[in-house]
């Protein structure tokens, strides 16, 4: 009897190791989901944003939430895309606006990444639309394009 106690007892060591072992793996996973990026959905119409007073812009969002943090790349098709290709255009470089996501919209949100030394990958998202010039229009008499400007939203 006393030798199967002595066994048990190891076994329940052995096992209460391998559970907290488990255990502190399972944390671990746990932990691990809430420090990735959450996925952005993909941006399909342009709304007005108001920098101050009668000065607006014109941004990429999605209409599902209202959120301007919301994705482009290759292949997309939206008033989304034109906002963007819009903004280029006037505050960088010549490009076609036809609200087409395609090879010289990529190139040109490269060059944009460039510039504005954010990460490079022909993408548009939350963090290039904080670093990116926009348009700046006055509405009212006398209004229409102003310049451009970083307002940094």
């Amino acid at each position: 009897m006393k030798a199967d106690s002595k066994k048990e007892g190891t076994m329940n060591r052995k096992l209460a190791s391998v559970l907290g072992v488990l255990a502190m793996g399972a944390g671990v996973v746990l932990v691990t989901p809430s420090t990735a990026q959450a996925a952005y959905p993909t941006c399909n119409a342009q709304k007005v944003k108001y920098t101050s007073g009668s000065y607006f812009t014109y941004q990429p969002y999605y209409t599902g939430t209202g959120s301007r943090n919301c994705v482009m790349g290759y292949g997309a098709q939206s008033d989304g895309v034109y906002a963007l290709q819009n903004a280029i255009r006037f505050c960088y470089k010549s490009i076609s606006v036809d609200g087409i996501y395609g090879s010289q919209t990529r190139q040109a949100v490269v060059d944009v990444q460039t510039v504005e030394k954010v990460g490079v990958d022909g993408v548009y998202g939350p963090v290039t639309r904080k670093a990116m010039d926009w348009p700046i229009y006055k509405g009212g008499q006398g209004g229409g394009f102003v310049g451009c400007s970083e307002p940094g939203f």
